[in-house]
């Protein structure tokens, strides 16, 4: 079955109910949604991730949100950005469901460095130059939160819950950017955790790894300060 065109055009293979219902028994079921298991950790640390189309008609049935997030990946790899390495697509026999398999990133999330207080200063103006290179790359990740955001063993960032980004092939117009801040700053607990001072030097470490004018920083800078308030 394949669900893309041109060179996103790649084979998927069937996944049947007795198959599908053997990885789910022996595996361990890490996230669920209304329809089902979404996320399940196989025995050999695989992942497989599960999505099924809401509507009878969907953009999501030509190209699948599976397809997207396995494009993403390898996308993403090609820009220098660490992510998951995905093995194999699915589809399903009911002609709703779409999976994908992949081999997970090594770490933790930057949400749970906070939950113990262990994402420092450095770590957190490194954290800024990161979101400085997706944006320099071309990536506008609507995703962009703590909890999608993994600190590998070697100290470097990389991503997770992909499904949902554009990649544009030029850096993001400032505009672009000032929206996909505002997606992080919907999530005030995770700037709250990271505290004044590691927050500011997330800001310096993304503006010392951008190029932008002063119009643009500007702009940047003013939306962040209006978007979050911290207690003196």
């Amino acid at each position: 079955m394949t669900d893309g065109l041109g060179k996103w055009i790649r084979p998927t293979e069937l996944l049947n109910a007795e198959a599908l219902a053997s990885m789910l028994a022996s595996g361990d079921v890490l996230e669920q949604g209304t329809r089902g298991d979404k996320v399940v950790r196989l025995q050999n640390g695989d992942m497989l991730k599960i999505f099924r189309a809401r509507r009878k008609i969907s953009g999501a049935r030509l190209y699948t949100h599976a397809r997207r997030f396995f494009r993403n990946a390898e996308r993403l790899h090609q820009l220098g950005v660490n992510t998951v390495v995905c093995k194999r697509l699915y589809h399903f026999q009911d002609a709703d469901g779409t999976a994908v398999l992949y081999s997970p990133l090594a770490g933790y999330t930057a949400r749970k460095l906070l939950d113990g207080n262990l994402l420092n200063q450095e770590m957190a103006w490194a954290l800024g130059a990161f979101i400085a290179h997706l944006h320099q790359s071309g990536v506008l990740f609507r995703s962009l939160r703590m909890s999608n955001i993994l600190v590998m063993p070697d100290g470097q960032y990389g991503l997770i819950d992909i499904s949902d980004m554009r990649i544009y092939p030029w850096p993001l117009f400032c505009n672009t950017r000032v929206r996909n801040f505002r997606h992080l700053c919907r999530y005030p607990d995770d700037i709250s955790s990271l505290g004044k001072l590691s927050w500011e030097s997330l800001q310096s470490g993304y503006f010392s790894a951008s190029e932008l004018g002063g119009a643009c920083e500007s702009k940047i800078r003013r939306e962040l300060t209006a978007a979050v308030c911290f207690d003196q």
